[in-house]
This record gives structure tokens, sequence and C-alpha cells, in this order.
């Protein structure tokens, strides 16, 4: 499906010159050479096919394989996502609990977001509210490596898959209207996430984030001096 309610998207944008223009300087929230839960914004390879991080730190075997810490393997349920918007507008968004993280052992990881609740969002620019909601949708598939604490840096060892994944979001405020109903990733991108004010991520969860965890709770946060893509806690499902 491609994106729907243009005018509502041009509402939005009419509120700011530079609020669309955001989506090219500075990409997309997490949007990189490596993909997943909140993580720095960097140049790289559009959503559908990200390239994984390079080297061999966490004890990679290779091939898209890697290893991680015992307490991150299993099958994860996003409690919520939280975060703030900054850059040319300023906001926060929460929400997103039910998306299905699983890890096993080597490293392979799936993330299924068939499950997940809205993310709601609200940020202003020049003086006036913009409201709304997304969710995702469709499986993203990969390989991750991580430090063998509970705590360290976890991200992508070799390719991740985000072809199949959507996102779907509605405007609250300035208009009413569903903006993008199950449009791919890769077409929302750019424009779409600048209007959103960046609370959309065009490769979520799994890309470089910092991990805690421990008592069946795992939290990924952006790495130390990113842009804040938000915080995904999960409680062992």
């Amino acid at each position: 499906m491609r994106t729907t309610g243009k005018a509502a998207l041009a509402a939005v944008a009419v509120l700011s010159i530079g609020l669309t223009g955001c989506g090219g300087d500075k990409a997309q929230p997490g949007a990189g050479t490596s993909a997943g839960a909140s993580g720095a914004a960097g140049t790289g390879t559009s959503a559908g096919a990200s390239t994984g991080a390079s080297g061999d730190t966490g004890g990679t075997t290779g091939g898209g394989q890697g290893s991680v810490a015992s307490c991150l393997v299993g099958t994860w349920k996003a409690d919520n996502i939280t975060g703030k918007l900054s850059g040319p507008v300023g906001g926060t968004f929460q929400g997103g609990g039910g998306a299905l993280l699983t890890i096993d052992s080597g490293g392979k990881a799936q993330v299924d977001f068939g499950p997940m609740q809205p993310v709601t969002f609200t940020f202003s620019v020049s003086g006036n509210d913009v409201k709304g909601s997304f969710s995702y949708g469709g499986k993203v598939n990969g390989a991750v490596k991580s430090a063998s604490g509970t705590t360290g840096t976890l991200e992508p060892s070799g390719s991740v898959d985000f072809s199949t994944l959507t996102v779907t979001v509605d405007l609250t405020a300035p208009v009413a209207q569903r903006v993008a109903d199950k449009v791919s990733i890769s077409e929302f991108a750019g424009t779409g996430t600048a209007n959103t004010g960046g609370a959309v991520d065009s490769q979520p969860i799994l890309k470089k984030s910092q991990y805690e965890c421990g008592s069946g709770t795992l939290k990924l946060s952006p790495p130390a001096g990113a842009d804040d893509t938000g915080t995904w806690t999960f409680k062992k499902a």
C-alpha cells in the first residue's frame, strides 16, 4: 500500500519549513549501518537490508552469526518504548507494547511486530502541537552480537533484513487522519519520518544499542552520545 493522507502530511509540514528537511541531514532516527532498538542515527543503507556492524568484537563467529550474553537469550515481549524528540522539534513518544524479540544462543534474532500496540507521539513546531500514533508491522530478521556481561553493547552481526517492515501512522492534530497504512518503511523513511518529528525509527530494535538485562527484564537504549531514539523495555515472554 502507498502513503495516504498527503494533505494531512502537508498540513504538518507547513507548520515549519525546516521540518521536512530534518529527514535529510539527520537521516532517519536509527538509520545506519546497524539496526535495532534505540540507537545512534547515522548514514548508511536504506531500510530493507541493512549492513551489520563490522569487526569481530564480542565473539562474532562470522557469516551473520555472533555470540551473545546468556541473559539476552530467549523470547522477549516489549513492555514499551519511551523517548524524547529533539532537533527542530521538541516532544515525547511512548507505547509500543507487544512486539516480540527472539534471540538464540548463536545470536540469530527476529522481531515480530505483528502484536505491537501503537506508540503515541506529540511534539511542538512553530508554536503548534502535532499529535498522533504509529505502529510497525511485519518481521525483521538478522543476527546480533554482544559482550558477555549483563550490560554492554548489542549490535548487528552481518546483515539485517527490514524488507517486510511496514508502518501505520495516524495523526490526531493538527488534523485527524490516517496518513500511512501498512506502508513499507523504505517508502515512508525520509519525509514521512520527518513529519512525525522523528518518532518513527526506520530501523527499530535490531541496531547498535546499549543493553541491560537481568531479572526477566531487558532494556535497549541509545549508545552514549547518540541521538535519543527511545529506550525499549522488554519482559521475558
